[in-house]
């Protein structure tokens, strides 16, 4: 955690706080009318910006948050001011049309807080959440808004009994409707499996958006992933809170801290902690807003590189909250030093690499956390591997290309069974995910089968997640190391199996995926990165024959019409970029350095 922050002396001239004041006298007024004095309109304004609400654990529990880091303001003489923009959840609306307002709802929020952030005239900002959409929209909102910002990372659930996780439900809701399972076993497991508020105990999109608020040196060192009961937590916001005012005195920006080898960095974070395949989705658009080109052949570069270390749920034994008491980010780090850039800026106003050597040379800093797993008799190498054992040694995520996904398609490596690694199987085609759970279900799909879920993209259905299909598929003993699922929309960052996602060009756009036909054979080749055709109605072709035969379908394919017509997934669907450009509502070019708005007034 940083040290009480002493800092240089604030020009008040140059805040934008002040200058609005110079030109806008009804403004001091409003505030006065909110119980501030008059001490309170000179001081730095800071925008305290959270993600709470009762959408799910992951904010319910934000308001002493907030409290916290608005403490932390006064304390060194600022005035916070606090705003609020929920997000709704994934696990809530997994399976039903909601899914479908997930994504751009990243995008949504960012708006939100840039417009909270530059509309009033607020001079440094703290940003609080932890989950799959609100913590990527705060990082977006971070970088293109570039005030002096802190992120606070809303921490972790609790470990349920037997170490049930929420997202375990669904494969045990399969089996109890085919008679599997007992109702007294599914709502036991109902029961515990969110004992507490913070984000849910797997690395999912909500623990890998923490990890990577902290990885790219926007959050405070070792503040993610904090398991939420604990006192901790409330002290690294008071303390995030204390910290902006000093990198507004500094005049420490995003921009100076987001370069592309703070991306570098970041991506090198993901592939040792497993993380989830959605930051495919979010780390090219926040560098974006940086100015700084990412993509996704970053992360295939990278992981071939990198071990997966962290042995965490959904595919490794343990619960994010036994890896923060591991070290956590920090610990991550110093395992893979030599592979980071020590020279990038962080939020602490020191170089990653000072981070690191404070942290090394700390009295207590990975004591006070080692301590716990002392309480469960584990040892810190069984969750977070060295390097001469890890995990998963072929690393976390694969870009595939082929004539299905000309622009990619995604694979996470280590949660696929080797023997799929290399596998040709028969299309098994669905025009959406309810009719291939319904196959599922049913056990209507045999092993070697490859399910295709097309028509799930960004522009064709707000890129909804493919959890409940890819959720009973990998939890089949069988299915899960013989049959495999091609889609065009996203999954869950709990994802498990040969699932492969994110294909590009989407089906609505005509991409190759809207041409497979059932029975067509598909191959998935993850060591030589392919995914393609190579058969015709279950036989052999060569790949001239293959290519003769897409561009015969290709005259009788034509667009389907839009599913949404109204509202903001109309909108969505005539401008999101393609998920392998982040799918994004603002996609177009590359933010430019110094596009912060002025006006006449500041």
């Amino acid at each position: 955690m940083a040290t009480e922050p002493t800092h240089a002396p604030i020009d008040r001239k140059r805040l934008r706080s002040q200058r609005l004041r110079e030109v806008n006298f009804q403004g001091d007024a409003l505030r006065l009318g909110m119980n501030w004095t008059e001490d309170d309109l000179r001081k730095p304004q800071v925008l305290v910006e959270s993600a709470y609400g009762m959408g799910h654990p992951g904010t319910f529990h934000f308001r002493d948050l907030i409290e916290e880091v608005s403490n932390g303001v006064f304390e060194v003489g600022g005035k916070p001011a606090d705003f609020v923009v929920s997000d709704i959840c994934d696990g809530v609306v997994q399976a039903t049309d909601g899914m479908s307002y997930s994504l751009i709802s990243r995008d949504i929020m960012a708006a939100m807080v840039e417009i909270h952030a530059l509309g009033h005239p607020h001079d440094a900002m703290v940003l609080i959440s932890g989950n799959d959409k609100s913590v990527p929209a705060h990082l977006l909102a971070i970088a293109r808004c570039d005030l002096p910002a802190v992120h606070v990372p809303g921490g972790t659930q609790l470990n349920a009994p037997d170490y049930v996780t929420s997202n375990k439900l669904w494969s045990m809701g399969a089996a109890f409707k085919r008679g599997e399972l007992t109702q007294d076993e599914l709502e036991l497991a109902q029961r515990g499996a969110c004992p507490t508020c913070g984000a849910c105990q797997f690395m999912g999109s909500a623990a890998t958006g923490q990890v990577l608020a902290e990885a790219l040196g926007l959050a405070l060192p070792g503040s993610a992933l904090v398991p939420q009961p604990l006192t901790k937590l409330l002290r690294y916001a008071r303390a995030a809170g204390k910290q902006v005012l000093r990198l507004l005195a500094e005049e420490l920006t995003p921009r100076r801290i987001l370069t592309r080898e703070a991306f570098e960095n970041a991506i090198v974070i993901h592939a040792a902690i497993g993380g989830s395949t959605n930051a495919l989705l979010h780390v090219p658009v926040i560098a974006q807003e940086a100015g700084v080109k990412v993509t996704i052949d970053d992360f295939d570069r990278i992981h071939r590189q990198v071990p997966v270390l962290a042995n965490v749920k959904s595919t490794g034994r343990y619960p994010v909250e036994y890896f923060w008491y591991a070290g956590g980010v920090p610990a991550v780090m110093l395992e893979l030093r030599d592979m980071l850039h020590l020279d990038c800026l962080t939020v602490t106003g020191k170089t990653l690499g000072e981070n690191l050597e404070e942290i090394e040379h700390s009295k207590f800093f990975m004591r006070e956390r080692l301590g716990y797993l002392k309480n469960f008799r584990i040892d810190r190498d069984e969750i977070i591997r060295p390097r001469r054992d890890p995990f998963g040694a072929d690393g976390g995520i694969a870009i595939l290309r082929g004539n299905i996904a000309p622009d990619g398609a995604m694979v996470k490596i280590f949660a696929v069974p080797k023997e799929m690694h290399v596998h040709i199987g028969p299309a098994r085609v669905f025009e959406d995910e309810p009719d291939a759970i319904d196959a599922l279900v049913k056990r209507k799909i045999i092993p070697g089968d490859v399910l295709v879920i097309r028509y799930e993209g960004p522009r064709a259905h707000g890129m909804p997640e493919m959890y409940f299909a890819a959720a009973i598929l990998s939890s089949d003993p069988v299915l899960n190391s013989t049959t495999a699922l091609v889609t065009d929309g996203r999954y869950s960052g709990a994802m498990q199996g040969p699932c492969i996602g994110h294909v590009t060009p989407e089906a609505l756009d005509g991409g190759p995926i809207a041409l497979v036909e059932e029975n067509d054979l598909i191959e998935l080749n993850v060591p030589e990165r392919r995914l393609a055709i190579v058969g015709i109605g279950g036989q052999p072709r060569s790949e001239d024959e293959v290519t003769e035969t897409l561009g015969r379908r290709r005259t009788q394919w034509s667009p389907r019409p839009s599913r949404h017509s109204r509202g903001i997934l109309s909108l969505y669907s005539q401008v999101a970029s393609s998920a392998s450009h982040g799918a994004a509502l603002f996609g177009n070019g590359v933010a430019a350095p110094g596009h912060l708005p002025t006006s006449r007034a500041y």
